[in-house]
């Protein structure tokens, strides 16, 4: 069977996903959602290098018996969605779907008005992002090392890091998202080198879109197609 990788926003969890995942289980995928480093039951603090955590599980997926390895796919939202193009060359991912990807800019700009907020530059802390679930009533408690986290974000690009993408990518993205802007996943799609779809969506919120059931239906309904189709083309010797 086919895998799935499911990639958490910046302060949030795999849990919040669930319902997510449960419906890419019906579509007949193998599924793992991790906790990224920092982030809810993980061990350790939100470093910067978080896709050495997402290329873990996909290394644990393709272990094991019952999935394709070569039928391994990446579904990520926000600050996942930028992980996702991070990881994406070593992954060897089928296809990739991200939501309302962040770029290293609003990660970088997301730093600076947490310490502004808190008056404090302390390298160690735990603090709250943002929460992604709608109507959520307790933040998820993130633990972060923002120095390192910062000098990581400092030496990314998200440019350059689309153009080496080798698989197919839906962006899904909402046009009014003030948190991560719509023109970033333009930005993306100038740079992807690869069979790109953008499903821009009207309404909604930045973190809408990735609990937004219509859009769990066309993304699932997308990735069977680019692995139906990845199956019956011919493979290059």
């Amino acid at each position: 069977m086919p895998g799935l990788v499911v990639g958490h926003g910046a302060g949030s969890r795999a849990s919040r996903h669930e319902e997510f995942c449960l419906r890419a289980c019906e579509h007949g995928f193998a599924v793992i959602a991790p906790d990224l480093r920092g982030h809810g039951d993980s061990d350790g603090s939100g470093d910067g290098p978080m896709e050495q955590d997402i290329l873990a599980a996909v290394r644990f997926m393709r272990s094991h018996p019952a999935v394709d390895p070569d039928a391994i796919c990446y579904r990520g939202s926000s600050m996942g969605g930028f992980y996702g193009l991070k990881s994406a060359p070593l992954a060897g991912f089928a296809a990739l779907v991200l939501i309302c990807p962040a770029s290293e800019e609003v990660m970088l700009s997301a730093i600076r008005d947490e310490e502004t907020d808190e008056g404090s530059t302390r390298r160690h802390t735990k603090t709250t992002v943002d929460t992604e679930a709608p109507g959520e009533s307790s933040p998820a408690v993130t633990r972060w090392d923002r120095q390192r986290l910062r000098a990581y974000f400092e030496r990314q690009d998200s440019r350059q890091l689309a153009a080496l993408v080798q698989c197919p990518v839906l962006l899904v993205h909402v046009r009014s998202d003030r948190q991560v802007p719509f023109g970033h996943s333009l930005e993306l799609v100038r740079h992807l080198r690869t069979d790109v779809t953008l499903l821009a969506l009207q309404h909604g919120s930045h973190s809408s879109a990735q609990h937004d059931e219509r859009v769990h239906s066309e993304s699932l309904s997308w990735l069977r197609a680019r692995l139906d189709a990845r199956r019956t083309t011919p493979r290059e010797a």
